[in-house]
């Protein structure tokens, strides 16, 4: 199926930025209208652009295009390659682990929330990838500290919440508490990057409110056997927090803060559905997200999969979980890809794409991967085997010039399979 990566184009350029915000935003009269809302500009003083996260870049370049000069500064936190923008200051960071530039980026944040008024207007652009571009540990909490912490739960099996959940009770500047370092009225424009698209949990929250408590996270890393394997700092402040020592985070969104979601992983699927009609595919969306472990979730996604009859393009959003117990290189994606070729094998006829939208899948450099019953025909299960159990997929697919790699797209909204189902095999 030649279409299959026209479908995955189709996608991502859905939920890119700016296709996104010049349908949701306008200037008219110095009235800004954004989604349901209407802000009357002449009301404000400072209009502040700020953000952070995979998007935040073209986020804003695509809210300069629509405000230019009303804009009177701002702080922008991305990881993507430097590009100028004509208002606000470019700060870059790092992701997926945190690093001495998240700290300074959340700084230079903190420090232009303190800085606007009661009068003033920030516009707050969020995405995936905020919980490590931007960092401020709470003492003693160290950088490497929750560096380690943050590898421990990615490598563990925890999901994007309960990972967030953790981090927002280590930080001075997520689960709300960035949002208590102003005065300023805020509107908040969503990127999501999680199932459900819970406010709660994109970018760790760092201007909404937090419900968990330390009580629930230190009851979370026991179950998972991870307390006594972090770093004695994090266990200090957690331990500390569960017995009333630390404040807890902000249980309710401020009045003066409002967020509004403008891209999800629902849009790029329905993206890749309308390319896949165009074609004259039968295409079936499966509403119900791709989540929890990566083994159960492929094994789930086959046998829906198998059942299928011929001509069928199956799509599916999502995100995963994986456990790491090997020192190899990949991510969710392309293990997700490879335990589906596994399954599989030569049973059908099949084509199928997993993805991130970011760009970027795990500790590699590459989006994810395509496989189908002829790739697997080039291989063998004994060395599909090998790579599963060494968590080497990337090696694996590189190899077999299957890697799908779009370097950062500028989104964020979780992963995609897009998969087409042929004429069965004989």
């Amino acid at each position: 199926m030649p279409e299959l990566a026209s479908l995955f184009d189709a996608a991502i350029d859905a939920v890119m930025p700016q296709r996104m915000l010049p349908g949701r935003m306008r200037l008219h009269d110095g009235v800004l209208y954004v989604g349901g809302e209407r802000l009357d500009l002449e009301r404000y003083g400072n209009l502040y652009l700020c953000g952070a996260g995979k998007a935040a870049l073209p986020m804003a370049e695509a809210c300069e295009a629509i405000l230019g000069e009303r804009i009177a500064g701002g702080i922008i936190v991305t990881p993507e390659a430097e590009r100028p923008l004509g208002y606000c200051t470019y700060v870059h960071s790092t992701h997926p682990l945190p690093s001495e530039e998240s700290v300074e980026a959340a700084e230079r944040l903190m420090e232009q929330f303190a800085r606007a008024g009661e009068g003033d207007l920030i516009l707050f652009l969020l995405s995936g990838g905020t919980s490590a571009l931007i960092e401020k540990p709470l003492p003693p909490v160290t950088l490497g500290a929750m560096a380690e912490t943050t590898r421990l739960l990615l490598e563990n099996g925890c999901s994007i919440e309960e990972t967030n959940s953790v981090r927002k009770h280590l930080s001075m500047i997520k689960g709300g508490r960035l949002a208590q370092m102003t005065r300023a009225t805020v509107l908040v424009l969503v990127v999501s990057d999680v199932i459900g698209d819970d406010l709660e949990t994109i970018g760790s929250a760092p201007l909404y409110c937090d419900r968990s408590t330390y009580a629930d996270v230190t009851a979370l890393l026991r179950d998972r056997g991870l307390m006594e394997r972090l770093p004695e700092t994090v266990r200090e402040v957690l331990t500390k927090g569960e017995k009333g020592g630390v404040p807890e985070t902000p249980t309710l969104p401020l009045p003066t803060v409002k967020h509004l979601l403008i891209g999800s992983n629902k849009q790029a699927l329905a993206a890749a559905a309308a390319c896949g009609v165009e074609h004259g595919r039968d295409v079936r969306v499966v509403e119900t997200p791709i989540q929890g472990d990566v083994a159960e979730a492929a094994e789930a996604f086959c046998r829906r999969f198998k059942a299928l009859p011929p001509g069928t393009l199956l799509l599916q959003g999502g995100e995963t979980t994986v456990t790491v117990s090997g020192g190899g290189r990949g991510g969710r994606n392309q293990h997700f890809a490879l335990l589906c070729l596994r399954h599989l094998g030569t049973e059908c006829s099949y084509d199928i794409i997993c993805a991130g939208t970011d760009g970027i899948d795990g500790n590699s450099d590459a989006a994810g991967a395509r496989i189908s019953d002829t790739l697997f025909r080039r291989c063998s299960t004994a060395e599909i085997d090998d790579a599963l159990a060494r968590f080497d997929s990337n090696t694996f697919f590189a190899g077999k010039e299957a890697l799908i790699k779009t370097g950062y797209t500028g989104t964020n909204v979780m992963d995609v399979v897009l998969a087409y189902k042929g004429e069965d095999n004989g």
